[in-house]
């Protein structure tokens, strides 16, 4: 037989663990139970703002973790007959883990749970409308029934038809840019054509636009040329005049001027009135018909106007045949 003492000893131990194992026993009935507590929704935003505040006591101090206070699993019974279920194993097992887990392993498993029971509570929650919004709600109301806002305005046919383009115009944009995803080549190839479009239509723009410059200038040489050569004829109907009153030596100064400004007309040189008349022969085609035909005129001249010559009828008559001459031949390149 046993000592006394050692009996007792023995009889302690076996207690001990006898009502450890019961403990452990309760523990997980609690833990694993398939019982569900039915709550109305409010009372499960309350539950959870519990949940929270234990979940912060447990990551202050690890005795604070006690999963027996999670409590059963919750029935929830929603609005419009709507119920759903709630299993807080997850928070019991996180709170088990806590109470003998390091100080940083508790605080990051506390910091998921909250994480996790603010969503909850976010996905659950019904926030109060404010006591503001609700009067600005009536007043809004109140404005909105007065006799203004009473009558509603149909679109007319032609605003359909409008908001029908505009919606198919952006169906196009939208399709569109659906290919440009699914073939990115169309836009190197749009841009291709837009820069070539728009050089090509920048070179037509260019081309008339010469065209019109140049008609221009045509029409003003024309009318130029017709000027001078107006003149030119006034001045040879002045010199037959001259040649007949017997007045040869005005008559063949005359039929001077009326070469030199028909040849002007004719663009042969650039209007300069201070040339001298041998520098308008010098400006023709060396040893061309042209410039031998001034020359004879030049000689005519220079020796009965400024030379003071008597002047006869042969005189007009050798200048008349220069004159005829150059008004015939001068359109020759110069």
């Amino acid at each position: 037989m046993l000592p006394c003492s050692k009996f007792r000893l023995l009889s302690g131990l076996a207690l001990l663990l006898l009502s450890g194992t019961a403990a452990s026993a309760q523990s997980v009935a609690i833990h694993t139970t398939g019982k569900f507590e039915k709550q109305s929704m409010q009372q499960f935003r309350d539950r959870l703002a519990s949940m929270q505040a234990l979940v912060e006591a447990c990551t202050a101090s690890a005795t604070a973790c006690d999963a027996g206070k999670v409590g059963p699993d919750e029935r929830i019974e929603a609005p419009a007959s709507q119920t759903f279920q709630v299993r807080w194993r997850w928070l019991r097992d996180a709170l088990d883990q806590s109470r003998t887990a390091k100080p940083a392993e508790r605080t990051q498993l506390m910091q998921q749970s909250s994480a996790r029971l603010a969503e909850m509570l976010r996905e659950n929650g019904q926030p109060e409308v404010p006591a503001q919004f609700a009067s600005a709600r009536k007043h809004a109301d109140r404005i909105l029934a007065g006799s203004e806002f009473s009558e509603v305005e149909q679109q007319s046919w032609l605003d359909r038809m409008v908001a029908r383009f505009w919606l198919a115009v952006e169906r196009g944009l939208s399709s569109f840019s659906d290919l440009g995803n699914a073939m990115p080549w169309i836009g190197r190839l749009l841009e291709f054509l837009l820069f070539g479009g728009a050089a090509v239509g920048l070179l037509f723009f260019v081309r008339r636009s010469l065209q019109r410059q140049r008609l221009a200038v045509a029409f003003n040489a024309q009318s130029t040329e017709l000027a001078w050569g107006r003149e030119s004829n006034d001045w040879a109907a002045q010199a037959e005049t001259s040649a007949r009153a017997g007045d040869w030596r005005d008559a063949v100064h005359c039929l001077y001027w009326a070469t030199i400004v028909m040849l002007e007309g004719r663009r042969a040189w650039r209007h300069n009135p201070a040339r001298t008349p041998r520098e308008y022969v010098r400006l023709l085609k060396p040893g061309s018909a042209q410039q031998g035909a001034l020359r004879g005129l030049t000689q005519i001249f220079e020796r009965l106007w400024y030379g003071l010559r008597d002047a006869d009828a042969a005189d007009y008559q050798r200048a008349r045949g220069f004159y005829d001459n150059l008004r015939d031949n001068s359109r020759a390149r110069w």
